[in-house]
């Protein structure tokens, strides 16, 4: 009788590992669409109203860089000076000005959040979502941004 017992439990246990719903990886297209529908129609929302900050995401050639298991999705996307993306393409841009890194667990939790609004901007907070400039004036650029959206946090501004 132990052995059926035992045997039945074995048996549920595998049943179980084999049959468990498998998170699906994020393909390049998501990726995409998370860019061009969620980032791009909330830009005003996501990037604080600060000249300062908007310079930075603003008018740039970006480096998207999103890490995942077997292999990361890059691609080059373009904005205006508002911060709007206005070409988004596969692969690394040429001569990027600014790298924006994250990685698939963060972008799957913003687009299944029921405010991904308030989900993007925990994760700029959070360091999540990381940005860096690239070339000696955008490092720059970038780094006095960091402390201007420190101290206006800080300060509740932002």
């Amino acid at each position: 009788m132990v052995r059926i017992v035992w045997t039945s439990m074995l048996i549920i246990i595998l049943l179980s590992f084999c049959c468990a719903p498998v998170a699906s990886a994020l393909t390049e297209d998501e990726v995409k669409h998370f860019f061009m529908n969620i980032y791009n129609p909330h830009v005003d929302e996501i990037i604080p109203d600060i000249p300062l900050i908007i310079s930075v995401f603003g008018g740039q050639n970006i480096h998207i860089i999103i890490e995942k298991t077997g292999g990361n999705i890059d691609l080059s996307a373009v904005t205006d000076p508002d911060g709007y993306i206005t070409e988004l393409e596969s692969g690394i841009p040429d001569n990027p000005t600014l790298r924006l890194i994250s990685n698939e667990v963060v972008v799957q939790r913003i687009r299944n959040s029921g405010d991904p609004v308030a989900e993007a901007n925990e994760a700029l907070m959070s360091g999540d979502i990381s940005y860096e400039g690239v070339g000696v004036k955008q490092e720059i650029n970038v780094t006095i941004v960091k402390i201007v959206q420190f101290f206006a946090e800080l300060f509740c501004v932002i």
